[in-house]
């Protein structure tokens, strides 16, 4: 079993504790608010006016319920990191997602019941959401609690490497090993970069060049880079090749500074480390992105349906070969994936190698043209965004091909790698098509930018400016 095999298994597996858990909890809290509803509220109705509301039908809603606050709970982020939570940070997060979902239910199925007074629509909210709100809670801070003192206690722990063997790395290995108070990290031994001098006391597990061996063996979960240099083109490399192990990656700040140009704490105790793959989106702004992603993705290949069939006739009449094109690119944490699209050039365009399309390209075919004009030979990728290899907004895919000559040029590409690419991006808005290299670096500028801003209403403005570059047909 690989180390991303067990890092998922160990996050599956307690990210199922807390969903079971709410599963009870807010059934438990069902049970106390029904009761509550009998005897406060329908007992009065039924002794003053004789009516009874059928929408507080205890088994059907039994049924419902739950889902409907596991969805409630997953659009708030509260099951994307399972392990080191914030103890504020969950009861926060807590609060007002069950005050949004006790809001909801209000309107779904409280404002329509019989009441003697109106009171009691006041009172029916505050009890519902004071019911839920302490019964999730408190079972959720039980486990939280439980790990968390685990963790501290070093009964818990993810095995972690240290990058580096100078003395930045060995003064964090002893800032680690000396805290009270466990922060997870059990060190399993260091790896050497380039020529930096190993301290006395450091044990070097190899080099880089067997990373992927050393992370196998001793099942890594979490990698420290701890350099000496200075030189941000010393980090980047280290950076690149740690990508594609999916675990989360952490870097001191002085050298994070270099990296992204700012430093967001999540702890004020510990040793000073963030996360090198983090972006500026909060659980909750991921979550509502990846709905929105599979929304409009749904939309827009339901209603763009018979233009789909229409564009298929078209490709496989006006030239020969398949109707969909499927190229290998990069994507979420450098792991390659299929893009999809229309097949704009004829077949075999690259058996001279990777060839980037240019104006007046021969092989581009007819209806090729027109596709790439309005940016109708992207629509396939929807599909992309549907399996999750893609999202709506992102930097652009490129191929391993290219980005290695953009890395040559441009070491910190690889930062696109923290986000899923995007059919559409701010790159491709205000600069284009590249059809070289130094106009993908140029482009690569735009791209870094939209990490540094990335919000959920930067990706609306990016795709109402993409909207009004396809039908002004300036797709190329």
């Amino acid at each position: 079993m690989d180390q991303n095999s067990i890092t998922h298994k160990r996050k599956k597996v307690q990210r199922l504790k807390y969903i079971l858990m709410d599963v009870f909890s807010v059934l438990l809290a069902w049970v106390f608010f029904f009761l509550f509803r009998r005897i406060e509220i329908e007992s009065n109705v039924i002794r003053e006016i004789q009516l009874f509301s059928p929408v507080y039908n205890f088994t059907e809603l039994l049924f419902g319920i739950p889902f409907f606050w596991l969805f409630v709970f997953w659009l708030s982020g509260y099951y994307n990191q399972p392990f080191r939570k914030s103890r504020l940070s969950e009861f926060a997060q807590t609060f007002f997602s069950v005050f949004l979902g006790s809001l909801a239910l209000f309107f779904i199925l409280l404002l329509d019941d019989p009441v003697v007074n109106y009171k009691d629509y006041y009172l029916s909210f505050v009890v519902l959401f004071v019911i839920y709100f302490v019964v999730v809670y408190l079972f959720r801070y039980s486990i939280t609690r439980i790990t968390t003192s685990q963790i501290h206690r070093r009964i818990m722990g993810f095995n972690t490497l240290i990058i580096g063997t100078g003395k930045n790395a060995k003064g964090i290995y002893e800032q680690l090993q000396s805290m009270k108070l466990s922060s997870g990290h059990i060190i399993k031994g260091f790896v050497s970069c380039d020529a930096e001098p190993v301290e006395s006391g450091v044990t070097v597990l190899g080099d880089m060049a067997h990373l992927d061996s050393i992370m196998k063996e001793h099942e890594v979960e979490e990698v420290i880079v701890a350099l000496d240099s200075e030189d941000r083109d010393a980090v980047f490399p280290v950076i690149n090749q740690l990508y594609k192990y999916d675990v989360d990656v952490r870097i001191t700040p002085r050298l994070y500074d270099y990296i992204v140009g700012g430093v967001r704490m999540s702890s004020i105790f510990g040793t000073p480390l963030v996360s090198a793959l983090d972006v500026r989106l909060s659980d909750c702004e991921k979550n509502f992105k990846r709905l929105f992603d599979i929304i409009f993705s749904c939309v827009v290949l339901i209603a763009l349906s018979p233009l789909f069939l229409i564009l298929s006739i078209l490709v496989k009449l006006t030239s020969e070969g398949p109707v969909f094109y499927k190229q290998e690119r990069i994507g979420l944490h450098g792991k390659p994936f299929h893009i999809f699209k229309f097949r704009t050039m004829c077949v075999n365009a690259e058996a001279q190698g990777p060839q980037l399309a240019s104006d007046n390209d021969h092989r581009i075919t007819k209806i090729g043209h027109s596709l790439r004009k309005y940016r109708l030979d992207e629509i396939p990728q929807f599909i992309n965004v549907l399996k999750g290899d893609m999202s709506i907004v992102g930097p652009r895919p490129e191929r391993l091909f290219y980005e290695k000559q953009i890395e040559e040029k441009a070491p910190y590409y690889s930062l696109v790698h923290k986000v899923q690419p995007g059919i559409t991006s701010w790159g491709m808005v205000k600069y284009g098509y590249a059809n070289d290299v130094d106009k993908m670096v140029e482009r690569l500028q735009y791209d870094i930018i939209y990490l540094e801003n990335i919000s959920l209403l930067i990706d609306l403005k990016i795709l109402i400016y993409t909207i009004r570059t396809v039908v002004s047909g300036r797709g190329m």
